[in-house]
């Protein structure tokens, strides 16, 4: 299979390019640092008007669009840059690969959701509270409106290996110092692996429409700290709990659920939605093993 994945340079994006390479398929990727230009690696920069004009793609039979702007702060603060890399661009760049018989898979969020209710089905109605969701709400809408070439892969939060935010707890919580933690604002956590394994099942089947990948259930930040606590072996007395609304977080952005109802992937390739403890475990893992040597060795 030959694919093309738009932001191979996102986290996502690297580990589904390697996954593709791994098993013999032919990878093309797109970036928007200059200096990654290779002869597989192509120039394109979303926020540039006209750029899903100008940019030539190889011939591809699946195309993934794992480029975004995903943070809800960046896209509150640049709404006009938000809606131009995650609608506007990706909506324009998969028309013209849908005309040549390319198909087409966009990454989405639960958040184009209202997230009231735990494990939300793929058919209930776009309804989204934050302007990330907004823009990724009409992100799906226009790819889907591409026809059978076109799917929709929703994502709930994906951890990856030596995140900022988990990586800074455990360096502050070992070196016996508070960590703030917000105990209303929840995620449902998925690993990397989950996304690759959902993406390459589509491509594979050949699915259109909208897909689901979830963990089990969803876990409030406070409690995926005193988690983290235990694992390292320290008091939870260190976690500062307070509300994030109340932190400066908009009220809309405080949902109680993110979590999605997956059955039809699950039918599709046997996938399980993992649960929250586990998935923190595979992520935290090494940097707490790596926090035991240094500690081991009196550093």
């Amino acid at each position: 299979m030959r694919a093309v994945v738009v932001g191979i340079d996102s986290s996502i994006g690297k580990a589904l390019g390697d996954a593709l390479t791994a098993r013999g398929d032919r990878v093309f990727g797109t970036t928007r640092r200059r200096e990654r230009v290779a002869d597989t690696v192509i120039y394109l920069d979303l926020n540039e008007p006209g750029s899903a004009h100008r940019v030539f793609l190889p011939e591809a039979d699946v195309a993934f669009f794992c480029a975004g702007v995903t943070s809800f702060a960046a896209c509150r603060l640049r709404p006009e840059v938000a809606h131009r890399v995650n609608v506007t661009s990706p909506a324009t760049l998969a028309a013209r690969l849908v005309e040549r018989g390319t198909r087409v898979v966009l990454l989405s969020t639960s958040a184009v959701l209202d997230c009231r209710v735990p494990r939300m089905a793929a058919d209930r109605p776009r309804k989204a509270a934050s302007i990330y969701g907004r823009t990724k709400a009409d992100a799906e809408e226009a790819i889907l409106a591409l026809g059978p070439l076109a799917a929709v892969l929703r994502l709930t939060k994906v951890l990856t290996p030596g995140m900022k935010r988990f990586s800074e707890w455990i360096g502050k919580l070992t070196r016996g110092q508070s960590i703030h933690v917000f105990d209303d604002l929840r995620f449902c956590p998925i690993a990397l692996e989950h996304v690759v394994r959902a993406s390459l099942a589509i491509a594979d089947h050949r699915q259109e429409g909208i897909l689901q990948v979830s963990g089990a259930e969803d876990i409030s930040y406070a409690a995926a700290a005193r988690h983290i606590a235990r694992r390292l072996g320290v008091s939870s007395s260190l976690l500062i709990v307070s509300s994030a609304a109340d932190q400066g977080i908009p009220a809309e952005e405080v949902t109680p659920y993110t979590s999605l109802d997956t059955a039809r992937l699950t039918a599709i390739c046997g996938f399980v939605p993992p649960e929250p403890v586990a998935v923190l475990d595979l992520i935290i893992g090494p940097m707490v093993t790596t926090v035991g040597q240094f500690t081991a060795h009196g550093c």
